[in-house]
Order: C-alpha cells, then structure tokens, then sequence
C-alpha cells in the first residue's frame, strides 16, 4: 500500500520536529546532499561554519576514515545522497566553552580569548604572538583567570575549563 499523499501540515511539522532534533544533537550536526552540500545546520554547526567555512567542508568531503576526526554519516532512508552528518569536535569544542564558561566566571573578553587559547595548550608566548601583546600581559591575564576561577595551577585551570558540564547546563537551561 503506498503511502498517503503528505499534508502541508504534516510537513511543516517534519520539518520542525527535524529542526528540533538537529538541536538536541550536543555536537555540531548537518543534513547533507551528497556530496556535501548543507541544507540544514543545528545551531552549533552554524556556529563552526561561520568560524572557519572551509574547514567543515574540507571534513564533510574527506573520505571516511577510522579516527575521531571522521565525522558519523547517517543515511536518510528514502532519499539516497542524503544524509545526517555528525561533525567531529575540530576544536576541542572550546568556542562554545569559553563563550558558557566566561559568562559564567565573569570574564572579560581578552581573558575569555587567553583561556581559549591556553586550554588548546598554547604557551603564554605562544599566546601573546597570536593576540598580539606581550608575555607580561598574558602572565597577568593567566594570573587573573586563576583568582577568578580560584584555580590553584594553570592545569587546573585547563581541567576544570575541559570537565566543566557546559552542555548539561545548557539542556537545563532550556528545559526551564
């Protein structure tokens, strides 16, 4: 028995019901055509297109491979050359980190922009040349974030910033 002609309705609310789902995904996600063209982005996804485009497509097209850089494909049954694409974590997810956790800690954005950078494992001297100040002024910035974040070391620091529970704060959130 073939199925029943779609309702308007019924697709407004496939189509809302996708839209949901994509959100609920903690990773950045993407409906794809093959062979990696997007047609829909969860909200994470459009975050990572939006910081580095060519990266995510450069992802989206490399051939599948057996590490944690490869992103999980799902095909759409029913429509061949299409498919739900679970990006790989390309940063460590530390732009949505920082941006959670320097509100969260009250930060200012240039000690928001030190952290993300130290959390990479980046040296203060390395962090001083891509933000364009001196090691002086990184020291005391790393100096601030650990009175801030009553952090005992830089380590520290990096541990508590990676196993702060961003996301389970964030589905709470918007539970409420």
């Amino acid at each position: 028995m073939p199925p029943p002609p779609e309702r308007p309705e019924i697709s407004a609310l496939a189509a809302a019901a996708l839209d949901a789902a994509l959100e609920a995904i903690p990773a950045p996600a993407v409906v794809v055509r093959a062979p990696a063209s997007i047609l829909l982005a969860n909200a994470r996804a459009r975050t990572l297109l939006a910081a580095d485009r060519e990266r995510v497509m450069e992802v989206l097209r490399a051939p599948p491979a057996a590490d944690a850089r490869t992103p999980a494909r799902f095909a759409v049954e029913g429509h061949p050359g299409h498919a739900l694409v679970v990006l790989p974590d390309l940063d460590g997810d530390a732009r949505h980190r920082v941006q959670v956790i320097s509100r969260r800690w009250g930060l200012t954005p240039r000690q928001a922009a030190v952290l993300a950078r130290v959390a990479q494992g980046d040296t203060n001297r390395t962090v001083a040349s891509r933000l364009g100040c001196s090691e002086k002024t990184i020291e005391l910035h790393v100096s601030a974030l650990l009175a801030k974040t009553r952090c005992t070391s830089r380590s520290h620091l990096v541990a508590t910033f990676w196993t702060d529970p961003c996301d389970a704060a964030r589905a709470a959130a918007a539970l409420r």
